[in-house]
């Protein structure tokens, strides 16, 4: 699949979740999940560029720019945990749908929410032990940029608090509209036999 063809796709997913969502509510998704894509695209770029200008300064000027590596570090959490909530929301993690698809249909949405209470928990969990660490955060300091952990600990809850909703949304969405949540194309549909004409006399 060519890269337009993936993003309409995905912006179709995207609208078949969002339809799902009351009207108020379909403003503040949209709103979310823009705010997030361009948040990943800005991280993602002066990522490249700072590692860019390290790899530079290091090979042609025989030199190191001393903020690099721990400023790299950060935004890799940060880019990772903010762009694992649009993956879901695109269903572009992992998972086993050849399992699911050979559930009978009338278990298949039993077995999925299932699925999904069970990461919505781990995702919560995981939010909770991402606000109790901020504590301790406040009283370190990264060396490499003279700033407190504080900041790279805040992409726990973050990112997590962004995953516990996409996974609500999905949830939503499947149960007002089983297959919204999932991505990928519905199964076609078997061709039609062409009726039998009647013998001619």
């Amino acid at each position: 699949m060519s890269d337009p063809d993936a993003r309409a796709g995905a912006a179709a997913l995207l609208a078949a979740q969002r339809s799902c969502l009351p009207l108020a509510w379909q403003h503040v998704d949209r709103a979310l999940v823009r705010l997030s894509e361009h948040a990943i695209v800005a991280i993602g770029v002066l990522f490249t560029v700072m590692v860019t200008l390290e790899v530079v300064s290091r090979y042609l000027f025989d030199f190191s720019i001393f903020f690099v590596n721990a400023a790299a570090r950060l935004l890799l959490v940060w880019f990772f945990l903010m762009g694992a909530g649009i993956a879901l929301r695109r269903g572009a993690h992992v998972g086993f749908e050849l399992v699911v698809t050979l559930i009978r249909a009338r278990n298949r949405r039993a077995v999925v929410l299932t699925g999904q209470v069970l990461a919505l928990v781990f995702f919560l969990e995981l939010l909770w032990a991402g606000v109790v660490a901020l504590g301790p955060a406040l009283n370190q300091t990264e060396p490499g940029l003279e700033i407190r952990l504080f900041w790279a600990f805040l992409a726990i809850p973050v990112g997590f608090a962004l995953l516990a909703y996409h996974m609500i949304v999905l949830m939503l969405a499947g149960w007002r509209r089983p297959g919204a949540e999932r991505s990928g194309p519905a199964p076609a549909e078997a061709p039609r036999a062409a009726p039998a004409e009647a013998p001619r006399a």
